[in-house]
């Protein structure tokens, strides 16, 4: 029988990097009463178990008054024997914004939790949360939070540097981040009138972070922008490279994806230049020359 292909696996071999977390001093304000209540039951207790309720507990960095919000802890706890907890650490401050830690395990007050999960800055992490209790109030149980865990910080993918084409003028452009932790196209926007004026792409990481690069060159010409299906990939750029305003610029591009041809762009004037077809690899990026325009360009190619 065929593999479906919605259930598709693909043996994988490629060296990762992690993070370290080490989040100390966080403290977790549980209100079960009141005006301020963050937790309310939505099955009551008819038994010795069964009880559930759910909960967006706060999380501050400090105890005190002037502590700033950074998280809440958004999910429920069962009685089961014991307070089962189950919710997502959802951070709220600057850099983390969005990103979450999944949380399981039993009691409120003390512990461990275990981190079972991530997404954002905290993909796949797995871990630990400890947990004791720092005050106790008529109205709220102070919990102080310790994070210990690890996280995703990018698998490394196999790349080729080819190129560049092109003249010496400009200035070098090229991706801030490592080009073998990318994991595929998503866009490419090429400005272009007489020559090529300017190259932009974004991409995803292998943490599935969405990056940007340039736009490299000037402002003029007109816009093409290349919207790359998840599964499409660019497999070829040509182009030529000419004479422009004295100096050597590239004057023409033309990509092909696993799927169709985009353009050219620019004026096909010059020495042709290609990037070999690459029938079991895939271009995951670009690095340039440029000033005013595209005085230079190459690409990181990997097997895909």
């Amino acid at each position: 029988m065929e593999p479906t292909k919605n259930f598709e696996i693909t043996p994988f071999v490629a060296p990762a990097e992690w993070n370290e977390l080490a989040f100390a001093g966080l403290y977790m304000y549980q209100t079960p009463l009141g005006p301020n209540a963050n937790e309310a039951p939505i099955i009551e207790n008819t038994g010795p178990i069964g009880e559930t309720i759910v909960n967006n507990w706060q999380v501050y960095d400090g105890p005190g008054s002037d502590a700033k919000a950074v998280a809440r802890a958004q999910g429920l706890h069962i009685q089961a024997g014991n307070w089962l907890c189950s919710f997502s650490l959802v951070f709220e401050n600057e850099r983390f914004s969005g990103s979450t830690l999944e949380v399981m395990g039993i009691t409120v007050e003390s512990g461990e939790w275990a981190i079972v999960g991530g997404t954002g800055e905290f993909a796949m992490a797995t871990g630990v949360i400890s947990k004791k209790l720092y005050e106790q109030r008529s109205d709220v149980n102070i919990i102080e939070l310790t994070v210990r865990a690890l996280c995703l910080r990018g698998i490394r993918y196999p790349v080729i540097k080819i190129g560049p084409w092109g003249g010496n003028g400009g200035s070098p452009l090229d991706i801030i981040t490592d080009a073998s932790i990318i994991k595929h196209l998503e866009s490419v926007t090429i400005r272009s009138g007489l020559v090529v004026n300017s190259i932009q792409f974004s991409y995803v990481d292998s943490a599935g972070q969405t990056r940007s690069a340039g736009p490299w060159g000037g402002s003029s010409g007109q816009a093409h922008t290349i919207q790359l299906a998840e599964s499409e990939f660019i497999t070829q750029v040509s182009g030529t490279i000419g004479s422009y305003g004295g100096v050597t610029a590239v004057s023409s591009m033309k990509l092909v994806t696993s799927l169709k041809s985009y353009g050219p762009w620019g004026q096909e004037k010059g020495t042709p230049f290609t990037v070999p077809v690459q029938t079991n690899g895939g271009i995951v990026g670009f690095f340039a020359r440029g000033g005013s325009y595209v005085n230079a360009i190459g690409v990181y190619v990997r097997p895909l």
